[in-house]
């Protein structure tokens, strides 16, 4: 019999708009390496973005409506999609993005491939990168499993300094990062670099940031215990004031508002830093050390120090950028011995924890606004905030971009970035 009034046992339904549905759904393809999220997890997704319910034939009926492309929809050509993988293996100047990395890069720009035709595109083009790419397990630390209630329960957090002074050894020059990371669902919220990763005023205002941007905090911020996490007047002080006082309810003795380990046991956000390096960083730094080894940046003139901090940070944040977005749509692999959910994306179990275990509940604790403009007051206000991010000064970073234009604005790549260098170079000593 016809359903006229459009409800069944689901009720009446109140839909988003089109174009929300469509984003929604693309995202959705995008995560677990390109293979998108199941029906199941489509379904919970869209009842926790729009408090949308609906069955699975349903969801089927709007996708195809709506044209989302998938694996098997891949409106791209064979050439199309060889091309694709080639051309983002460009930025992959170490060899060390294999089938899933570069799946979930692609699919990240809306380009959806198969498992097995990527494979095949790899080792018809990049075929050695394959063997250099095994690891084995040395000097592998004893872990134990690690538990929480769900998302911001706990939050990792620590500075990596693989392009720091002592690693690039180019005179002082430093590319420090920081990252926050989730421990329940392994999504990353935000990751930057910054002029100084050793400075807790530094570290305090890109704290700000993040529960700016959020606006929420953690129930336990765990750290090492460098100086830079600022216990007594930096990123510890702000994370126990701010939980003192917007949860006066949570103890302190069952849920520490900090907790400081040694930097080899802040294991989540340790084992981040070595997919970083596996993937975006040996190509980030290779790209940098090219300047030095050929001569083209020289530590003792003031000018090419200025120039490098004008052009590299940008441009790694865009990497960085780039790679916290593979990483959260990448799906984890099911490890029988964690006790925390895998199988899916970071994003998915981040937005609906109870859909990769019953119990789990959002534990974000949200914050007065007011509380974080004055915290921000006592670490200098947003004059201490510009001079903690700066790389350069304001007078250089215009001189610069001028020349910039002279050349008519050309794109900056890890491949194009020191020919760009040499040219605003030649511009400025005029």
């Amino acid at each position: 019999m016809p359903n006229h009034m459009g409800e069944n046992q689901w009720g009446k339904k109140e839909y988003p708009h089109d174009d929300e549905l469509t984003a929604a759904f693309i995202q959705y393809s995008k995560e677990k390496d390109g293979s998108g999220l199941t029906a199941d997890e489509q379904l919970a997704r869209l009842d926790e973005e729009f408090g949308l319910q609906i069955g699975k034939r349903t969801l089927t009926t709007l996708r195809k409506r709506l044209e989302i492309p998938s694996v098997r929809k891949n409106k791209a050509s064979t050439q199309d999609r060889m091309q694709a993988v080639l051309d983002a293996k460009q930025h992959d100047l170490a060899g060390r993005w294999g089938v899933a990395q570069t799946r979930q890069r692609l699919a990240n720009q809306g380009m959806m491939i198969s498992r097995d035709e990527a494979r095949g595109i790899l080792h018809d083009h990049y075929d050695e990168e394959f063997k250099k790419r095994f690891v084995g397990s040395k000097d592998a630390l004893q872990r134990t499993p690690l538990e929480c209630m769900g998302p911001w329960h706990q939050m990792h957090c620590d500075g990596h300094e693989k392009l720091g002074a002592q690693a690039l050894n180019m005179g002082g020059i430093a590319l420090g990062i920081y990252a926050f990371k989730d421990q329940f669902s392994a999504f990353v919220p935000l990751m930057r670099v910054l002029p100084n990763v050793r400075k807790a005023n530094t570290i305090a205002h890109f704290y700000l940031d993040f529960i700016e941007e959020y606006g929420c905090i953690c129930i336990t911020e765990v750290t090492d215990k460098g100086s830079e996490v600022g216990v007594k007047d930096g990123m510890v002080y702000i994370q126990k004031t701010l939980r003192f006082e917007s949860a006066p309810e949570i103890t302190e003795e069952a849920f520490p508002p900090w907790v400081g380990v040694q930097s080899k046991k802040n294991t989540p956000i340790e084992g981040f830093w070595r997919w970083k390096r596996a993937g975006e960083g040996h190509s980030i730094r290779e790209a940098i050390l090219v300047g030095k080894n050929d001569g083209l940046f020289n530590p003792a003139n003031p000018r090419h120090i200025d120039i490098f901090n004008w052009l590299w940070p940008p441009l790694v944040q865009e990497r960085l950028d780039d790679f916290r977005e593979y990483w959260n749509n990448h799906k984890l692999s099911k490890q029988k011995k964690k006790t925390l959910p895998t199988g899916t994306s970071p994003r998915h179990m981040w937005l609906t924890p109870t859909s990769v275990r019953a119990t789990a509940r959002n534990c974000s604790v949200r914050v007065n606004m007011e509380s974080v403009r004055r915290l921000r007051g006592e670490m200098g206000g947003h004059e201490g905030r510009e001079e903690a991010m700066q790389f350069v000064s304001e007078e250089f970073a215009a001189e610069a971009d001028n020349a910039f234009g002279a050349l008519g604005y050309p794109l900056i790549t890890l491949s194009s970035a020191w020919d760009i260098f040499v040219a605003v170079d030649d511009i400025l000593s005029r």
